[in-house]
């Protein structure tokens, strides 16, 4: 009789934590539901550096894939693998529920060396 109770509370705990993580990662999780959309399987991450946001997308095997730097409310493409995925979404038909992915054409923004050590 105790184990049902213990059950559903395990569970609501559980996906209590999963919406909270979901909602302290929801840029990095938005990032790599673009990346999903345009073919890529990616793991993101944002982080503050000298005062911007910026995106760190990495291939499952470890190696860096695209930069992005937060801007106006969308995600600039701050290297050629971003510029790719952005160029990939741009054929893709339903893009609902992505963020704003874009190319900078006056003032790229240039990425800084740190973010793919972290």
């Amino acid at each position: 009789m105790k184990a049902k109770p213990l059950a559903i509370g395990a569970a609501v705990v559980a996906i209590v934590a999963l919406g909270v993580s979901d909602l302290r990662n929801k840029d990095a999780n938005a990032l790599e539901r673009a990346h999903d959309r345009a073919g890529l399987q990616v793991d993101c991450s944002t982080d503050k550096i000298d005062g911007s946001k910026w995106g760190a997308c990495r291939y499952k095997n470890g190696a860096p894939a695209s930069a992005w730097l937060e801007r106006d409310g969308a995600w600039v493409a701050a290297n050629g693998n971003a510029h790719k995925v952005v160029e990939r979404l741009a054929r893709a038909q339903d893009l609902a529920g992505l963020p704003r992915l874009e190319r900078a054409t006056s003032s790229p923004p240039a990425m800084p060396a740190a973010l793919f050590e972290r």
